[in-house]
């Protein structure tokens, strides 16, 4: 699908301009967020975002129907459209998400396709800050929603998601009936009239 126009201005603003949203939003007050595309980012970070992502996902990659590819999910990670919120403590990665903007089904979204937290660092608000760094970019570039995907057996992010307001999105394959699906697409609406 195209994008739409929303879509497509949001995907040329620029990291500062993303920064500056949530500078003024207040959503930055917690710790320090770095917003960075994905060719903005350092080795270093690469490495940091690759490892966090290996540590807290492969386990749950291997059982699913999605399977254990790294190559695959490198590329994804680091495709040109990417886009990333990191939180450092101590100078170590501590979180980071990964989103896009997307057109879908008609809907401009902020898709999150990654939302990992070291678990030294879980429980300690930072999952909750980068959820609402992303409902202040998407709101900002007149977004509908924040869409992710989750798996069903990762029942401590589904809790967290449902806690945080999302629920089963109408893309999912389990929103109308109990699907064998292994995933569910959650999303939650953004204040765009």
């Amino acid at each position: 699908m195209r994008p739409s126009p929303s879509v497509r201005s949001a995907i040329k603003a620029s990291s500062n301009q993303l920064q500056q949203l949530l500078a003024g939003s207040g959503a930055t007050a917690t710790h320090p967020l770095r917003l960075l595309l994905s060719e903005e980012l350092r080795e270093t970070d690469k490495n940091a975002i690759w490892n966090l992502f290996e540590d807290n996902m492969r386990g749950l990659y291997t059982t699913t129907s999605f399977g254990w590819d790294p190559r695959r999910k490198r590329e994804q990670l680091f495709d040109p459209l990417s886009r990333y919120i990191l939180t450092d403590v101590d100078d170590r990665l501590a979180a980071f998400t990964m989103f896009r903007f997307e057109s879908e089904d008609s809907e401009d979204n902020v898709y999150c396709y990654e939302l990992q937290v070291h678990r030294d660092h879980q429980r300690a608000g930072l999952g909750k800050q980068h959820m609402r760094a992303l409902e202040v970019i998407g709101d900002a570039w007149q977004m509908r929603k924040v869409v992710l995907t989750v798996f069903k057996e990762n029942t401590s992010a589904l809790k967290f998601y449902r806690g945080f307001g999302f629920s089963t999105d109408e893309s999912s394959p389990n929103y109308l009936a109990e699907s064998s699906v292994d995933y569910d697409i959650l999303s939650k609406r953004l204040g765009v009239s």
